[in-house]
């Protein structure tokens, strides 16, 4: 069974910019503190000194990629008039999401209000949220090339929309003050900060610089972070949308930026995503960079095996004797989009999907991507949640 306690910190949007923000800090919970003292024999108050709460010593985190809601996507997830269930569509994920304490995705485009749209500004309905949530996810980053495809209404849309299923967001914000909180979820004890930016707006502009987190210098990132430490982060990664469109490496200047924020010690963790295909894992000076996670489910018009492709991952953070956290161990499963209609499947079992052939034929292509840097030889090891081994 998944564990999971997730509290959304300062109204669950979170730091843009690069400004520090003191942690406010959580409530204790209604009731707490109003059990009965033990008594003697003799009806007597017994002191008694309280037992100290184990502190946690380890998280897993699953993290995976795009949630683009192609027109097909919504035609097949439509059961009538303006009601959808992308469950089928996302089924293929359960197993992989409840094996993690706590679960990130990417949701590239804005909710939106009938009629949808698809590229180049897409619109989605409400349900996607509802049935990620369903399947286990804890939350999304928001910051991507189509964040503001609906406006500023768009963007308050999609987070009000995260809010009421309980799920943790950043990237994109209602107000100055959310921009300005700490990004800090806490998962199972454990405070962690997830510092979201993208590379671009797709040549729109957001109302305000601090709606949507669209610097991702290094310099800009490392403060975020360092900021969110200051806040109470105990664990801080870095979810950057950036890279070049259906290839299998990553640009000069976004290996750059993994690596100097891998260099930098502020972060425990990197991924990214935005190239709507898979690129290699790297462990750089100690810390794990995942250059791009590919689709989780996407359908798009590009005619090329690789927007077809994905890759999750599941990173298990250890604390140290020092009280820091560090990865132990980065797991990774490759999947596939099926069509008619489109499913997400697991590569190893992908040949009930699709065709022999071509399962085996992506397994050893996103293979080969993954380890180009050298990630099996430096730990990297296949994610084999219980129930699909």
């Amino acid at each position: 069974m998944k564990l999971r306690a997730l509290s959304l910190l300062a109204g669950a949007a979170l730091l843009a910019g690069c400004a520090t923000v003191p942690d406010p800090g959580t409530p204790a919970p209604s009731g707490a503190g109003t059990a009965p003292a033990p008594t003697t024999a003799t009806g007597t108050p017994q002191e008694t000194e309280p037992e100290p709460s184990a502190e946690p010593q380890s998280f897993s985190l699953a993290l995976t990629g795009d949630v683009l809601l192609h027109p097909r996507l919504l035609r097949e997830a439509n059961t009538g008039g303006q009601k959808y269930d992308f469950s089928p569509l996302l089924a293929g994920l359960e197993p992989y999401i409840q094996d993690a304490d706590a679960a990130l995705c990417n949701l590239e485009t804005p909710i939106g209000v009938p009629p949808y749209s698809g590229y180049p500004m897409f619109t989605v309905p409400a349900q996607i949220v509802t049935d990620l949530k369903q399947v286990g996810y804890d939350g999304c980053t928001t910051a991507t090339n189509h964040t503001v495809d609906a406006g500023t209404a768009g963007v308050k849309r999609t987070i009000d929309t995260l809010e009421q299923a309980g799920m943790f967001s950043t990237g994109s914000y209602r107000t100055a003050a959310e921009a300005e909180a700490p990004p800090i979820m806490e998962v199972d004890g454990v405070k962690l900060g997830v510092i979201a930016g993208t590379y671009s707006l797709n040549g729109m502009s957001a109302d305000t610089d601090w709606r949507v987190d669209t610097d991702i210098s290094a310099a800009c990132l490392i403060q975020r972070a360092k900021d969110a430490r200051e806040a109470g982060a105990q664990v801080v990664v870095a979810a950057v949308h950036d890279g070049a469109e259906y290839t299998n490496r990553p640009t000069a200047e976004q290996r750059k930026l993994g690596r100097a924020l891998a260099a930098s010690g502020a972060f425990d963790f990197i991924y990214m995503h935005h190239t709507h295909s898979v690129l290699p894992i790297e462990k750089h000076k100690g810390t794990w960079i995942v250059y791009g996670l590919g689709n989780s489910v996407a359908k798009h018009a590009t005619p090329t095996v690789l927007n077809r492709e994905g890759i999750s991952v599941k990173a298990t953070f250890t604390r140290q004797q020092d009280d820091d956290w560090s990865v132990s161990e980065l797991a990774w499963v490759p999947h596939f989009l099926t069509e008619d209609p489109v499913r997400w499947c697991q590569v190893a079992e992908a040949s009930r999907c699709v065709g022999d052939g071509q399962a085996e034929a992506s397994r050893e292509r996103s293979t080969k991507t993954v380890d180009a840097y050298g990630a099996f030889k430096d730990g990297l090891v296949p994610w084999e949640p219980a129930g699909t081994r």
